[in-house]
């Protein structure tokens, strides 16, 4: 299953980072509640941005859609070389269906941790930082 992450960015060049595409529409609707000439987003105006190259965007300065694998590359990459090092899982050997699960799992819990400080204006590093301190990453 391909996983994606959506950032919107509004016009005040705040961002926004999800999981959910209902949740970019309501993003957006909700950004322009109080403009009654806004015309309201659906699912099928967002699937048309993100999936059809649709290039009008109204409202906002642009919608962006990541693969998650990609997103999180770092993140995925440092966990996976943990769980394979000896010292680690006590020289067990796991399979690729294994680290898959593993590296799924992995990413529910950094996306619970890093999207919410993303959307509240939280650094990079900062947030890396959190990320390697919680997730047992640094050595």
């Amino acid at each position: 299953m391909i996983r994606t992450i959506f950032k919107i960015k509004f016009d005040d060049d705040k961002c926004y980072y999800t999981t959910s595409r209902i949740d970019v529409v309501n993003k957006i609707n909700e950004f322009h509640k109080d403009d009654e000439t806004f015309k309201q987003y659906t699912i099928n105006t967002i699937n048309g941005v993100l999936y059809n190259q649709n290039k009008k965007v109204r409202g906002v300065k642009n919608v962006e859609r990541f693969n998650v694998r990609d997103f999180y590359k770092e993140y995925i990459d440092t966990y996976t070389e943990k769980i394979n090092a000896s010292s680690f899982n006590d020289g067990k050997i796991y399979s690729e269906a294994s680290i898959k699960r593993l590296q799924n799992q992995f990413i529910d819990f950094i996306n619970m941790e890093i999207l919410p400080q993303k959307n509240n204006g939280e650094t990079d590093d900062n947030i890396k930082e959190h990320i390697y301190k919680v997730a047992m990453l640094s050595c």
